[in-house]
């Protein structure tokens, strides 16, 4: 049975892979303003490439964690994505802050806890995640002119759980213990790229980039 499980965990980790060598949040908003507002939220959280990878960096330190934590983390991700949203819509001028850096440091964070083999209980699994969901949101919020805010939060706050749900029920079924290896490896690349990205943030603020 444990042979016909690798394929599967391979995939997620090479996803993981792609996702972390990418270098930034892709800026998908002319492209979805031909979708709904449902789907522009969904579409613009699946192309923001540093999102993703907090998200999949979030699964394996899940992982390493009680199953039972599974559903609260997938619930707090939903509800943070969200909130974030609203919140950066009502407090936050457009293009007047980049979260770049502080998602990096998110993506180290998570990554070095996976890679750690990390058991934190369910509060600092739970804060990190609502940390960086109200994040996404907020990036979000400037791509939501146009939009109907509450379809938008909703699209990303769905596709947020949706990344969660499907990365752990595939690293749930990892039960050698090289396939644990193998995810401690894949979340030390997430926080890996994290460091570059948030090297390459910081370059950027001090005008060497």
């Amino acid at each position: 049975m444990s042979g016909k499980r690798v394929p599967l965990t391979a995939q997620w980790l090479g996803l993981a892979l792609i996702v972390g060598l990418l270098p930034a949040r892709a800026e998908a908003h002319t492209a979805l303003q031909s979708m709904g507002s449902f789907w522009a939220g969904v579409a613009h959280l699946l192309t923001s490439f540093d999102q993703v990878g907090f998200l999949l960096g979030l699964a394996i330190w899940t992982r390493f964690h009680e199953q039972r934590l599974d559903a609260l983390v997938i619930a707090a991700a939903f509800v943070a994505v969200n909130a974030g949203a609203f919140i950066g819509a009502a407090f936050v001028q457009p293009n007047t802050f980049d979260l770049t850096g502080p998602l990096a440091a998110l993506l180290i964070i998570v990554g070095a806890a996976g890679a750690a083999r990390l058991r934190t209980g369910a509060a600092a699994l739970i804060g990190v995640t609502a940390i960086g969901g109200a994040m996404a949101g907020s990036v979000a919020a400037d791509a939501a002119a146009g939009f109907t805010l509450a379809l938008f939060a909703a699209g990303g706050g769905l596709a947020a759980s949706a990344v969660l749900s499907y990365g752990l029920l595939a690293m749930r079924r990892v039960e050698v213990e090289w396939g644990y290896i193998a995810l401690r490896a894949g979340s030390s690349w997430v926080a890996a790229i994290g460091l570059m990205v948030l090297a390459l943030a910081i370059a950027r603020h001090f005008g060497r980039v």
